[in-house]
């Protein structure tokens, strides 16, 4: 129940300005698909480093709960290929901000993952 109440209160958000980005359905969709795959893989990379999640996985089951929403069924598989590519692409990005051996490379890519990540988490919070 504390789930739908949330889901319900983040979605009755979107018009607002700061959600403004995504202005067409399929702005959305691509956002929030995009947004769920690097939620994933923030995720897995906090259980792989053994690091405590946060509020990660709130954030990324309420961006799926979404996500679910502006889904048609017949867009399945178009937000389910997003979320894929978004999710290897940003796993790639907190590997190389882990475990590279060059410091510098190694700061620009958490600080990429960083602004990648922060528009997804910008529009779970308003």
């Amino acid at each position: 129940m504390g789930t739908l109440i949330r889901l319900l209160a983040l979605v009755a958000l979107l018009p607002l300005p700061a959600l403004a980005a995504p202005d067409t359905p399929e702005d959305r969709l691509r956002t929030f698909a995009t947004c769920a795959g690097r939620l994933s893989a923030r995720l897995e990379h906090h259980w792989l480093m053994s690091d405590p999640p946060g509020e990660t996985e709130s954030h990324r089951e309420t961006t799926l709960d979404i996500l679910a929403l502006l889904t048609p069924p017949d867009r399945a598989t178009e937000a389910l290929a997003l979320r894929i590519q978004a999710k290897a692409s940003f796993a790639a990005l907190l590997s190389r901000a882990t475990f590279g051996t060059d410091p510098a490379d190694r700061l620009w890519a958490e600080t990429h993952a960083r602004r990648l990540l922060a528009p997804c988490t910008d529009l779970l919070l308003g």
